[in-house]
């Protein structure tokens, strides 16, 4: 069968003092079912030996198009921008360093979304490591997304709604993937669902996500003065009125932030933000 039969797709894997793990994900990789795969991986500034353990990777595989790109560290979603803009596949899956797919997830999530005429293929995955449970997301739809980013980073998605949406935003720590999602909304784009457990997710210790879930008052701000179409007028106020003050921000401003996560049924987020803000003394106990 042709390229256009059996499209490329670029999985991009940025990497960044996880070489331990780096081996695993490109494996697994490797073990796909689909037969047209590229392989990029970007190492960001990492100081471990990243760029070694991806060179014994390209010799060990010669028949296997993996390539690396190497930049100063700039941070996952320049990485991420990288690895995409150093391919011509017509469809992404990005991948972190830590985490795996099921062998069968490119060909799946591909077919889904060939059948669908969707522009973003989301699965279903799977926690290892430290937990091991499943990780189950429901289809996307308007509501859901912006309350809450609520598929999986690693979904399959069309190259040119990447293009359109101009990469992933600078926004950090750990929000970038919801980000691009709601930035892919705005562009108009399609999702479909796939409810087979097609990806893992490693926990392992302190990860970018809780590191995030530290700062969510500013970075649910920042998500929300990115997209002001998606998002109530007085929350866009709101958030601009917290970024704006800073760490000087009053605490109404916060209380009023962790009202959009009460109203978003974010009951687990709020309460951890109000043990922050009672650990930074913002409340009285």
């Amino acid at each position: 069968m042709d390229g256009a039969a059996r499209p490329e797709v670029a999985v991009v894997i940025p990497c960044y003092r996880y070489a331990h793990f780096l081996r695993e994900a490109v494996h697994s990789v490797l073990a796909q079912t689909w037969p047209n795969v590229r392989i990029v991986i970007v190492d960001d500034g990492s100081p471990d030996d990243t760029a070694a353990v991806a060179a014994q990777l390209i010799a060990a595989h010669p028949q296997a198009r993996i390539e690396l790109v190497r930049q100063q560290n700039q941070g996952l979603a320049a990485a991420r921008n990288a690895g995409v803009r150093a391919t011509a596949s017509p469809f992404v899956l990005p991948l972190d360093a830590d985490d795996k797919l099921h062998p069968e997830a490119i060909e799946r999530l591909l077919r889904a979304l060939q059948a669908s005429a969707a522009d973003v293929a989301t699965p279903n995955g799977r926690t290892f490591g430290d937990v091991d449970r499943p990780l189950r997301t429901r289809p996307v739809t308007r509501a859901r997304l912006v309350a809450n980013n609520c598929l999986v980073y690693s979904s399959l998605y069309r190259r040119e709604l990447f293009d359109r949406i101009g990469g992933y935003g600078p926004i950090k720590p750990g929000y970038e993937d919801w980000d691009f999602w709601l930035s892919a909304l705005e562009h108009g784009a399609r999702f479909v669902h796939v409810p087979h457990e097609l990806f893992g997710y490693r926990k392992h210790g302190a990860t970018m996500l809780s590191a995030a879930d530290r700062q969510a008052l500013r970075l649910h701000a920042t998500i929300a003065a990115n997209h002001p179409t998606l998002f109530a007028p007085w929350r866009v106020r709101l958030a601009r009125r917290l970024l704006q003050a800073g760490e000087s921000a009053s605490l109404w401003l916060r209380l009023g932030m962790l009202l959009t996560f009460l109203l978003d049924r974010r009951l687990r987020l709020f309460w951890r933000q109000v043990m922050v803000l009672r650990a930074t003394n913002m409340l009285s106990t």
